[in-house]
């Protein structure tokens, strides 16, 4: 199974992901947020999705909980999205890349 062909599953299972927060959670979460990649493992039977959450400490929490508790329902829009053999297992990880950015151009700027 090619590099190429993991990169697709991984493009196709995030916009999935983006497409369900779209139509389900819009209105539940105090945070804005987005689904910034997704890597799959070679077998494809585990895929980590990673969210970019901005808000408060308690926003981004309380999303990231929320995010946990529809698991199972993220995963099963993905399964009818994603024409694949399995549904692969999804974990859920916060991409704090563009806090980190925003950090480090206010250091650079106090500087």
């Amino acid at each position: 199974m090619g590099i190429a062909r993991q990169q697709r599953v991984a493009d196709a299972i995030r916009a999935a992901v983006a497409e369900y927060l779209i139509l389900n959670l819009a209105n539940t979460t105090p945070g804005f947020v987005s689904v910034t990649k997704a890597k799959v493992t070679p077998d494809l039977k585990i895929a980590y999705v990673y969210f970019s959450i901005y808000g408060s400490e308690e926003d981004v929490a309380f999303t990231f909980k929320t995010l946990g508790h529809h698991n199972g329902r993220i995963r099963f829009h993905v399964g009818k999205e994603v024409p694949l053999k399995y549904v692969p297992e999804l974990r859920f990880f916060i991409d704090d890349t563009m806090g980190y950015a925003d950090k480090m151009n206010r250091v650079m700027k106090d500087l």
